[in-house]
């Protein structure tokens, strides 16, 4: 493995109903939640999701309008605003892993409910998976304040900036995530991101 790369085992996530519902974005014809078949598809997703993630530690150093994030360079905006104050980084990337998206695509072939609900449990997965691995970070730095997450692709920080962070992760040997000809990651449910880290102000 590269030298710097950590991984980290996420464990078993916990299903959240609320945040699943709020992840399908279910459209204003959609049937009521209780009629939803969420308890079917709960037990199709039982034990296909394993979260685990890779992640690194970077310097961060300001060169004009330019930020050098130690594996890439941008002109980013808005990352810039929110990299403020900050003197270091952590890029990492977590998968739910491959298993969710066969199981989302049988899912699909039984009932478009059924794969919609599907897709919005493996969001759930991964993106509470990514909370779990913040929370271990914090711990692991507790005189750091960390940031929120910033992903390639939201606001001004171009998607392009992925291929980049595959290889800064080596994310295909590591936690087994590429990347398609149109940026898109495989396994589906998978998110890279920023965090930045500043000094911890004593209170």
């Amino acid at each position: 493995m590269k030298e710097g790369l950590r991984l980290a085992e996420l464990g078993e996530i916990p299903f959240d109903e609320k945040e699943i519902l709020r992840y399908a974005m279910l459209p204003s014809f959609a049937p009521a939640p209780e009629e939803l078949p969420m308890k079917e598809c709960l037990a199709a997703a039982k034990g296909a999701v394993q979260c685990r993630a890779v992640w690194c530690r970077y310097p961060l150093k300001r060169d004009g309008e330019e930020l050098d994030l130690g594996f890439a360079r941008t002109t980013s905006r808005g990352l810039k605003e929110h990299l403020e104050g900050c003197d270091e980084i952590i890029l990492f990337a977590c998968t739910a892993g491959a298993e969710m998206d066969r199981r989302i695509g049988r899912a699909k072939l039984q009932s478009p409910a059924k794969g919609l609900l599907m897709h919005a449990i493996g969001a759930q997965q991964v993106e509470s998976g990514c909370d779990r691995l913040c929370r271990q970070l914090a711990e692991q730095f507790p005189d750091k304040q960390l940031t929120d997450r910033y992903s390639p692709g939201y606001g001004d920080l171009p998607l392009e900036m992925q291929k980049d962070v595959m290889t800064a992760l080596d994310c295909g040997r590591t936690v087994g995530i590429t990347l398609t000809d149109s940026l898109l990651m495989t396994p589906s449910k998978s998110v890279t991101a920023i965090i930045g880290m500043k000094e911890r102000k004593s209170e």
